[in-house]
């Protein structure tokens, strides 16, 4: 009876081990079940990846002003270059408008110098003569009480010779011959007192005209341009001996025809008289 009694105790303590251990078993599949159901937190983003994107966001901003700054440099290029083209179109009209009024003021000249020579033919008489080359002479003489510049030279020799010729035809009784040359060897005379007026006054160089065509010839190949200053475009090439004619000077050009009637400027040092009939 007593070991019957004690098998019993002992399944009974096994049934409430296996108990437990169901309930521990359950207990831990649900809390495993409650683990799984819940959602996983989103990955934080390393700091790394945050400061990329916020160095990557100031670079681009600071392209962007790169570029509205440079837009803005070119815009105030663009407003630069219009008014230096502005400025360049209102010389244009200016320098056209002067080489208008040069080119009406030789046509009157040349006109005038005509007549000039008409008048002079008609006036050629041994006292009128006399009496013109005297004053070209005398003209002469005053234009030497200053030193002449290296330009002024070579005008005052070209004049000399003209007035040297004047005074030889004078003597062979040709006073026609003699009253054009000496009015030739005035005009340059007249050129050297006049330009040395305006250096002195500080006067801007003008045009003037011959009061009559000097007949001249070039001295070297010379370029003819087509205003008086070296910058000037060359219209063409006067040949070394080929006959000219000046009808005008400003400063140390003159004003030149051609024989094919081309007209434009060379420097006074390229010329030489041309005498002899």
């Amino acid at each position: 009876m007593g070991r019957l009694c004690w098998l019993p105790q002992i399944g009974a303590r096994r049934v409430l081990g296996w108990i437990i251990l169901l309930v521990l078993g359950l207990n831990m599949i649900g809390c495993s079940i409650l683990l799984k159901s819940q959602p996983e937190p989103p990955p934080v983003a390393p700091p790394e990846s945050g400061l990329k994107e916020h160095q990557e966001i100031e670079r681009m901003q600071k392209l962007l002003m790169e570029k509205e700054a440079e837009k803005e440099v070119q815009q105030q290029e663009i407003e630069r270059l219009q008014k230096i083209v502005a400025e360049k179109e209102a010389q244009l009209r200016v320098q056209q408008a002067r080489q208008q009024d040069q080119a009406k003021t030789l046509q009157e000249t040349s006109s005038q110098a005509v007549h000039a020579q008409v008048k002079l033919r008609r006036l050629a008489t041994r006292p009128a003569a006399a009496s013109t080359i005297a004053e070209a002479e005398v003209a002469m003489e005053n234009l030497k009480s200053s030193q002449f510049t290296e330009s002024e030279q070579v005008v005052q020799s070209q004049a000399q010779r003209l007035l040297n010729t004047a005074a030889a035809s004078y003597a062979e009784d040709n006073y026609v011959v003699a009253m054009e040359y000496a009015a030739y060897a005035r005009g340059f005379i007249d050129m050297i007192k006049n330009n040395r007026a305006i250096k002195m006054s500080d006067s801007r160089r003008v045009i003037t005209p011959f009061e009559v065509p000097i007949p001249l010839r070039a001295a070297t190949n010379s370029n003819l341009r087509q205003n008086p200053a070296l910058s000037a475009a060359v219209l063409g090439v006067v040949k070394k001996d080929s006959p000219i004619i000046a009808e005008a000077y400003q400063g140390d050009w003159l004003r030149i025809q051609t024989a094919d009637r081309l007209s434009g400027w060379v420097l006074n040092t390229l010329v030489e008289a041309q005498v002899g009939k």
